[in-house]
């Protein structure tokens, strides 16, 4: 049965220790049918829901401190905002019934826009939401070897949090050494022990037989 918008926001409420009540503006962005394979639960809101309750339900939780917590909880409530105004008919992929299923290409830095235009100011939690969806490609680089942070580089970023790392063009890449700045991408969101909670929370709260 599906849930009406004071039902979202109540349920979100419920799960979450930092302030939610901002959502209320948000009331066509929460109620927006997903209309895709890998979201069967529906609605943003319904996705938002299952996100939180996975984040409890993550092995590390009770470690994380308050401030992490409330971190993950606003990347959480605020990345998938921006898929109202990506949505569109996919090109390609179908329902059985030849109806279009829908895409949002593009939600994750649309989402992290709007976070910075209604006054967000963490560039931790505009950093993850941004990045969410490079995210789902993290086991995938672990496995190439492109996440781990080289000798040279840990002086430059070890007092840094992922998110607040030094921009690439100030980096000093000594004589003999390359590192592209798609590499060094790579290997900041591999560092980041808070992006990876949000990847487990985006994978476990939504409902599909499908994998991204």
């Amino acid at each position: 049965m599906t849930m009406t918008f004071e039902e979202i926001l109540n349920k979100i409420d419920e799960l979450t220790t930092s302030d939610s009540s901002w959502l209320s503006d948000y009331e066509d962005e929460l109620m927006l049918d997903q209309n895709n394979e890998h979201h069967l639960e529906g609605e943003v809101g319904n996705h938002v829901i299952l996100m939180l309750e996975a984040l409890k339900e993550h092995p590390e939780y009770e470690d994380l401190t308050d401030e992490a917590k409330e971190t993950l909880e606003q990347a959480i409530m605020w990345s998938d905002l921006g898929k109202l105004a990506t949505y569109k008919d996919s090109p390609k992929k179908t329902w059985p019934d030849g109806r279009p299923q829908g895409t949002a290409f593009g939600h994750d830095k649309k989402s992290a826009m709007m976070y910075v235009e209604a006054g967000g100011d963490d560039s931790i939690i505009e950093w993850i939401i941004k990045e969410h969806m490079n995210a789902h490609r993290l086991k995938e680089m672990d496995e190439q070897g492109k996440t781990g942070i080289p000798e040279f580089l840990k002086p430059q970023v070890e007092d840094c949090e992922p998110g607040l790392w030094p921009e690439w063009d100030h980096l000093d890449i000594p004589h003999g050494e390359s590192l592209s700045k798609k590499a060094y991408a790579w290997i900041e969101r591999g560092a980041s022990k808070l992006l990876r909670i949000k990847q487990y929370c985006d994978d476990k709260g939504r409902k599909s037989e499908v994998s991204f």
